[in-house]
Parts: C-alpha cells; structure tokens; sequence
C-alpha cells in the first residue's frame, strides 16, 4: 500500500512539474518567442505568435497554388522598429528540416508578396512568390540585420 501511495505521490509530482514548464518552446501556438529581430547584434523585438496577431496585420496570399497565411515580413519590420535596412539575414530550417539555412535578402528584393506563413505546427515559413520553394525559410526563427 504504501508502495503505491508513494507511485502515486511520484507520478502526481512529475505532472506538476510538467506542467510549471514556461519554456520558449514553439511547438503550438503562442507557446513562446517564435522569432526574434536583431539589429547589430541587439535584440530590436521577439514576437511570439499571439504578439503578432495583436500587432501585425495578417494577410492571405496564394503561392504556387498553395495558401501562405501570416504577416508580411515588412510589417514585422516596421512593427519591430526596423525602418531603414538594406540587408538583413532570415535563419531557420531547410526544406526537410533537418538542415539550419539563412538566406540573405536585400531590402529592394522583399516587397509585399514576401510573407511569414504561420505553419499548422506553429511556427513560421518565409515563402515569397518570386523565392524558389527550395529557399523558403521553415521554423523561421531570427531576422539579422547589421
């Protein structure tokens, strides 16, 4: 009996625990900083999926047949306080994900057919109609701008 009391007390401690985890985790939606812009090395924002919703605007844009839905990435930015910019550097995953890629985008190249698509995994996509798909940014996490 007492053996089983003591499981149980184990397993009910173990839930809690579990469950006080505040992490950074972005698996699911507003679970945490999901991107974080940098200028010069210092942090200028870091969005968290409901953050942006409340602050950026959402739009809809179809890409190669497919529906890419999220902020612009020149709305979050502005929204980050980012307004004069010629080169910045968008890091995430590679198309199976199982490689970190950044590609470095030129102000004059980003207009507003390049959007942060919010993925069914919470994360972000940067997908643009005029990037080949193999260059779209998935688990899109940092925006560098020296």
């Amino acid at each position: 009996m007492m053996r089983r009391a003591a499981a149980l007390l184990a397993v009910g401690a173990l839930l809690m625990a579990a469950c006080a985890d505040e992490g950074t985790s972005t698996d699911g939606e507003g679970a945490g900083v999901v991107l974080t812009v940098f200028v010069a090395d210092e942090v200028a924002a870091e969005w968290t999926l409901e953050g942006l919703r409340s602050e950026v605007e959402f739009v809809t844009l179809t890409i190669d047949g497919d529906e890419q839905s999220g902020p612009r990435v020149l709305d979050v930015l502005a929204a980050s306080g980012v307004t004069d910019w010629e080169i910045a550097e968008v890091l995430g995953k590679g198309e199976s994900r199982s490689f970190d890629i950044g590609i470095e985008v030129r102000a004059d190249d980003v207009g507003e057919g390049w959007v942060f698509d919010v993925t069914n995994r919470g994360t972000l996509k940067l997908a643009a109609a005029d990037l080949p798909r193999e260059q779209w940014v998935r688990d899109a996490g940092e925006i560098r701008i020296p």
